[in-house]
């Protein structure tokens, strides 16, 4: 990490927690819902519910078919304010002893503050992915469990719920795999799809591909001995299996997350509850975004964050009275967003 010199300024500070990589989370290995960076706090989505339709026959030089082109609406959404406080005191550093490079050494002030921010940007991280996931649901929390938006609310549109049965041998499971694509494919409207992929819990899809109907797919399948051995990948720090049946490609999201309730204590949240998960389309243009608005701050009012793929943290930071410490402020401003919530698709099972 490039030295910091005192004074520690907000730009060196936000720039160097920005560098580090956010390798944690499966939406966001998968890429999922990029951001992207709004010069306001609030985010207008625009939709047009046009008629596209089949044209008729009309004699040459005659008057075409006009098509009405719908009534453009728009919904506003905030988007939500995140803030995490460090402390680095002079009982941190002072008379410690660390190990570095084999080295026994004095603590030093930039080592105490790279940890800091190494946590910073792990704390940032996962709420990024909590949201997203939240996105997938439809309904999106905070860290408290708060309702922050219902998508099918904002958008107006019904969820989709598909339960596989998979509890029964008898199930058809490729036709209820078909009827989630189908669902999925004509709510598209206009957008693009490059293929169904899903996020499921361990419990689905374990029953997934034990299930009768799935093995004996698999067993009178040509390539049966490739699609019996499933992969395992390693992406966003899950080690999760995946499989593809019924066209759909099927991930397995093991874990949570950390969330502290209003007394302190800190519990666990499934990252996708027993027995369910999201099947959604891949391949989209903009259908998934995070956006990424400027820092409540007011040395960037109205100016847009600098946005990759990991997002954006800005930090200010305050001597502490008589000079006991710094303490590091971060904040990140962002909500993941389907456009389409109609082209979820939850899915369960007995």
């Amino acid at each position: 990490m490039p030295e910091i010199i005192l004074p520690y300024s907000n730009v060196d500070l936000t720039t160097e927690v920005n560098k580090l990589p956010n390798t944690f989370g499966l939406l966001n290995a998968l890429g999922i819902a990029p951001g992207e960076a709004k010069r306001s706090r609030l985010v207008r989505i625009d939709y047009r519910e046009g008629q596209i339709v089949v044209l008729s026959h009309r004699e040459p030089g005659g008057p075409g078919e006009i098509t009405d082109d719908g009534v453009q609406t728009g919904i506003i959404l905030s988007i939500p304010h995140f803030t995490h406080f460090e402390n680095i005191l002079v009982g941190d550093i002072d008379g410690l002893l660390e190990v570095v490079n084999g080295q026994i050494t004095d603590v030093s002030l930039d080592a105490e503050l790279e940890r800091k921010l190494i946590t910073i940007r792990k704390n940032h991280s996962i709420t990024r992915e909590f949201l997203r996931l939240g996105m997938l649901r439809g309904e999106i929390k905070d860290g408290k469990l708060r309702t922050l938006y219902n998508l099918y609310d904002v958008f107006g549109v019904e969820k989709k719920e598909v339960d596989f049965a998979l509890g029964t041998a008898g199930t058809d499971v490729r036709q209820k795999c078909e009827e989630v694509s189908d669902h999925i494919l004509s709510n598209v409207k206009g957008e693009t799809v490059g293929g169904v992929e899903s996020v499921v819990d361990s419990k689905f899809f374990a029953k997934l591909i034990s299930h009768a109907k799935v093995e004996k797919y698999w067993l009178q399948a040509q390539n049966a001995s490739v699609h019996t051995q499933l992969e395992r990948q390693r992406l966003g720090g899950n080690w999760g299996r995946v499989f593809e049946f019924g066209d759909i490609i099927w991930r397995e999201y093991k874990g949570g997350l950390p969330v502290k309730s209003n007394d302190g204590s800190i519990s666990t949240v499934k990252n996708v509850d027993d027995n369910s998960g999201t099947v959604y389309p891949s391949g989209t243009q903009s259908m998934f975004r995070t956006f990424d608005g400027p820092a409540y701050h007011i040395d960037r009012v109205n100016q847009a964050p600098t946005v990759d793929e990991e997002g954006s943290i800005f930090i200010s930071t305050k001597e502490l009275d008589h000079g006991v410490g710094l303490e590091l402020k971060s904040q990140s401003n962002m909500l993941a967003i389907c456009k389409q919530p109609d082209c979820l698709v939850q899915v369960k099972t007995n």
